[in-house]
Parts: C-alpha cells; structure tokens; sequence
C-alpha cells in the first residue's frame, strides 16, 4: 500500500473502496494482523479431495472460492469457509497441473489450467466443460498470469522459454503458421532459449509483466515497448556512455553476489527462478529462488550492486596524489542513538561476543529499523561475516557500503569492506582498498587482522601471477579460429545475445532477502507477501516447513509444520487473516490463528537449528539429493501399493518428481 493509504483510517478506506476497485477488499485487513497474530497461527482445516500432490492454489478475487490443481489432472473448488468441495472439474490435461487462474470477466466461472502435458486448457467451472485449448508449448507450462482489468486474456510461461498472451476472444489454431501468440522469449548470453519458469503481472500497471526462468535474472518487460507479439527487438544501446539510460522496454534485477559469480563463471550452482509476484502496491517484486533465497526488489527505488557503489563512498587519490598526510582522517562525532536503540545494540554485542551471531543479527536487524547510523551497520556486517552462511558476505559488504555512506571515516567499516571483497573473490579491489586503508590508518599496519588479510593477499597475487603465465604460454602455441560472425550465429540469435547483454550489464540488486528454509528439490515453490499491509512474508521449504519472516527486518517471526515432506504453495485470503498452503500431500491446509488455550502443535522451535540444516542442504551434493528423493519416492510407492483403489487410476502415478 501507499504512505498515504497506511494513513487512513477504517472509515477512510471503507468510504474509498467504492471508488477504488483494488482496496474493495483490502480495507477488512486494515490493523487486524499483528505480531501477536502471526506468532498464533496455526492449522484450521485439512481439505481432503485430491488424489495427488497439490501443485498450485488460487483464491478468486472475493475470497469466497478456493481453485486447487494437483497430479491428479483434476481442479477443485472450495469453500473455504465451510470447508467443503463445491465443484470439481476432471480436466482433460494428461500431465501434472502446475497452475491455475480464474479468468477475469467470467464472474469466476472459467478457469484456465497449465500442466506437463504442454498445453493450456480453459474450463466452464459450472459444468466442467473444456472451453479452449492451447498446444503451441513444446515444453511444460509453469504458470500462468491475469490482469483484472483485461477480460478475456491470460499469459503463460513454458519451459520452451516463450511467454504467450491468449485471447478467448479470438479464434486460434495451433498448427496454422500465420498466428503467431508469443509475447516475449528468454534467452541466454549465447542466445539461446532457456526455459520460462514463471511470470506475473502488476495489478496496479498492468504493462508490466515479471519473468522468471532457468537463470538468476528476474526479467521485467513493459509490454507497450514490445513491438508485436511476433517479435521482441530493441535498439542498440548508445555508444560509451558513462551512464547509458536503460531501454524502457527492459530491466533485469539479480542478487549482486550472484550477479558477480555469473559473469566471472565462478558459480557452481544452478539458481533459478521458481515463484514470483508483485507486491499489492505494485511497487516491489518478491522473487523465489531455487538453490538460493527469497529475495524483495524495489521497483521504483531500485538499487545499484554494492560492488558499483563501493567508488560512490570511497575517495581513491588520483595518479599517485594524495599521502597519509592530507587524508587523515577527521574525528567521528559521537551519535546518541535513542534508549531503545542502545539497550538493542548493547544486547546484540553480548550475543556478538558469545559467537551466537544469529540471535545478534535479529537484534541489530530491529535497531536499524528503528534508527540507521553507521556503528549499527558495520556490527551487522562482522556478525555476517563471522556467521559465513551462503550469502552473508555480500550482505556484510553492503552494510559496509552502507556505514561508510553514514560514515565516511569509520574505519572498521572500511576494513570490514576490504575483507568482504577477498571473500567474494574481488582480489584486485581488495588488495586497492587495504592499501588505502593503510594510508588512512597506518598504526594498524600491525594488527593481527591487517596482517592475515594483507598476507592472503599477496598469496593470491602470486598464484595469479602464475597462473597467467601458464596461460600465455599455453596461447603462444596454439592458434585462435577468431570468433564467430553474425552471418554464422544468425541475425535473430545475434540480436538475442545483444539484448541479454544489454540488459545483464544494467541490472539491479536486492532490497532485502529472507532465508532460512531450503528450495532445491522442487521448482514450482512460492514465495508471497502477507498481511494487512504486505508486513509479512512466507514461503515453504523442502523440510516440510513454511516461514515467516518480517517484512522490513527480515527476522523470522514462525515456522509451521505445513507438510509430510515439502511445502510448495502459499496463497494468502484476499481479505481475512487466512492462509492456504500444500505440497507433496494430497491436502489443501487453511491456516488462520488460534485461540490463546489451544496448543499450536504445528508450531516449530529453534530457528536457528532449523536454518543451519537447511544451509547445508542447499550446498549438499545434489547427488545426494537425487538419491535421498528417490528413497522417499520408493517409500510412498510401496506404500500406496498396500493400499489399491480398484477401478481408479493407480495413485502412484501421481507421484511428484523433483525438477
């Protein structure tokens, strides 16, 4: 929402929902979630009817309906607040569901449906009938997206990297050359496809269409900018300009670190997009990754990667001017931080010393929400930089960024920083800012810390010395075929690679990341905001749980037991404090909270156990996986078999794979 409406009262928002169609709903969940409420959230009802795993879940835009789609080929209707099936529809898809939408303009009574099978169907929910069908995908179809103010339409995401814009209104055949409902391809650098994993389109400026795919880049189009539905092409960028201004048709977002690893080709993982929406003022995107976290992009304020900002707070003398002399540095003024602020600090620095650095995070996570200065930012990073856990030294470096920004002389800061740039692989411009480092504080030449840095450093030096020339000796005998031409890659394929290019060179980093849980063995999980005013985030893990973390401190607030083995949907009510989750099971669960006298036995301790296991899962050998999802794979099939169903299909085909 925005500052304005967060301003409103009840009586505002109910007067102001008959003229503003988004807030018609919003306006009931004005103050009603707190802390207190999500911290008493437990399981409501199980909604049984399935005879698969549930792969997606959808409320209408009232919230009187619940649309769930499974293995099973069927899609369900619930009501959710008598907890009853109130249609059923058995599709015609010979494939695993992975999504389903409820068509705007029908009165909720179509819904459109993506599977394994490669094909998107439409169905009359009232009579079960198959409207309309698509074909055209020579992959799965992942997801599928709707704007509420287009009627008629819906987009599609499939793994043969195309997005696809279908009208109901139009007549479409699948095998005739002349129609042609591609919107947009993802591509890679070489520019090929990759495949499209998910989209999702903002309802407040429905222009804008969010892909995710294969790769970590999260791609945001405007879709007024595409030229034709036939093609996607864009204007070479202006010749070397400083600041060269983005195309409008484009922008790429991607974690820094991961950006870094990418194009350095020193990552090993294989990250992908797995689930992502726009925040219900449209102003931010929540993107799940596979292999990796949750992530919160700032659409409007976006942000530059802390390895671009680094120059913007450090003063590098130029062509060897400048001396320890003219740069010293000028006496830090003391900052009274407020009571609250300092009883946080002083706890976090005893939890810091006693090495437990998580609980230390959380603590100087809630002192910078109240109040952001310099000394708060450079402890949040040593603790991430002792902690060590995927990610946690280019969140280091950006709080170093950060408090040199507050704080151009804080001096732990600046080493801070050095270090977090040797971690991360940034040789060159760490040994370039430890060197300046020692021209502004030459007495702490001798510090055990200066000298393990400085010594790994000239350690590194040598082996690339070495290894460079190994590497020209290797060029000197043998011959180059020179690169390829555009007559040989193609004019469609050499554009691609320019655009992809293009839009990597200018993408932009994260605003916040939540971790925690573990998203490796599935590639259809979610991640969704939550609460009156998107105060919360949640989204499922492989270990069965689901959590929920704040919003703007990114603390994890709750972990739910949600499923036997993975939880992959969570799709919160429109309107009420309820939330609808599934996953491996055969079950749709509703969450909602619980009367203070009854037991949460869902409700799961030890945070910071639970994050450490699932730290090691995402780095475990993904063979190991594979095996471990096999053995559960065996058990639920030996198991099923105990339990024959005549005259049904075997449930056994039904089973989820991971992908």
């Amino acid at each position: 929402m925005s500052s304005f409406m967060k301003r409103q009262n009840i009586l505002q928002l109910m007067r102001d929902r008959e003229l503003n169609d988004h807030i018609r709903y919003k306006y009931a969940l004005k103050d009603t979630i707190s802390n207190k409420c999500i911290s008493r959230l437990g399981m409501l009802a199980e909604l049984e009817g399935h005879r698969g795993c549930v792969n997606c879940l959808q409320w209408n835009e009232r919230g009187s309906m619940l649309a769930s789609a499974s293995d099973d080929f069927q899609v369900i209707l619930w009501d959710p607040f008598l907890q009853k099936i109130r249609t059923k529809i058995t599709t015609l898809h010979r494939g695993n569901i992975f999504t389903v939408k409820f068509i705007p303009g029908h009165n909720d009574d179509v819904v459109a449906t993506g599977a394994g099978d490669w094909t998107t169907h439409t169905y009359d929910v009232t009579t079960g009938k198959q409207l309309s069908v698509c074909n055209c995908p020579i992959g799965r179809v992942k997801r599928i997206a709707v704007a509420n103010d287009t009627p008629n339409v819906y987009w599609s995401a499939s793994e043969d990297g195309i997005v696809r814009q279908h009208d109901l209104r139009l007549g479409h055949d699948c095998t005739s050359s002349t129609t042609n409902i591609i919107l947009v391809t993802t591509n890679n650098t070489k520019g090929d496809r990759i495949e499209a994993k998910c989209l999702d389109i903002n309802q407040l400026r429905t222009e804008q269409i969010a892909v995710g795919a294969s790769d970590p880049y999260v791609r945001l189009y405007d879709r007024r900018m595409i030229r034709s539905l036939s093609s996607f092409t864009m204007k070479s960028p202006e010749n070397n300009t400083c600041n060269p201004e983005p195309e409008k048709i484009a922008q790429y977002f991607i974690p820094g670190h991961i950006h870094s690893e990418e194009i350095s080709n020193v990552s090993n993982k294989n990250i992908g997009v797995t689930y992502l929406t726009f925040s219900p003022d449209g102003q931010e995107l929540l993107v799940n990754y596979g292999g990796e976290y949750v992530y919160l992009y700032d659409i409007l304020n976006q942000v530059e990667s802390a390895f671009c900002n680094i120059p913007k707070v450090m003063k590098l003398p130029q062509n060897g001017e400048g001396s320890s002399t003219d740069i010293d540095p000028v006496p830090v003024p003391h900052v009274t931080l407020p009571d609250e602020v300092e009883k946080l600090k002083f706890q976090a620095n005893y939890l810091f010393e006693n090495k437990d650095y998580t609980a230390a995070i959380n603590l100087y996570n809630k002192a910078i929400h109240i109040f952001e200065c310099s000394v708060l930012f450079s402890n949040r990073a040593a603790a991430y930089i002792k902690r060590k856990w995927h990610g946690d030294f280019y969140a280091a470096l950006i709080d170093c960024v950060t408090a040199l920004k507050l704080d151009p002389n804080h001096m732990k800061a600046h080493f801070r920083l050095a270090l977090c740039l040797y971690e991360l692989k940034k040789y060159k411009d760490s040994k370039m800012y430890l060197d300046q480092f020692t021209m502004k504080y030459p007495s702490y030449k001798t510090s055990v810390a200066f000298k393990i840095l400085h010594d790994d450093l000239l350690l590194v030096e040598q082996k690339i010395e070495k290894k460079t020339r190994d590497v020209c000796e290797d060029n000197s005998n043998s011959t180059g075929d020179g690169d390829k031409d555009i007559g040989q890659l193609g004019e469609k394929r050499y554009q691609n690679m320019s655009a992809e290019l293009y839009f990597r060179k200018h993408v932009k980093d994260y605003h916040h990341r939540y971790y925690g849980h573990c998203n490796t063995s599935t590639d259809i999980k979610e991640a969704n905001f939550f609460g009156s005013q998107s105060q919360f985030i949640v989204a499922g893990s492989d270990d069965g749980f689901f959590f929920v973390w704040d919003r703007n401190t990114e603390n994890n607030l709750l972990i739910l037991k949600g499923d036997t083995s993975i939880v992959n949907c969570l799709q919160p009510h429109p309107s009420e404090f309820m939330l609808a989750t599934s996953g491996i099971d055969n079950e749709v669960k509703l969450w909602t909270p619980l009367s203070d006298d009854v037991d949460n036995t869902f409700a799961v301790k030890h945070y910071k156990t639970t994050a450490l296991l699932n730290q090691r899962r995402m780095i475990a050998d993904p063979f190991e996986i594979i095996m471990h999802n096999m053995r559960r794979s065996v058990e639920q099939d030996i198991d099923m078999e105990r339990r024959p169903d005549e005259g049904e299909i075997p449930e056994q085909i039904y089973m989820c794979r991971p992908s």
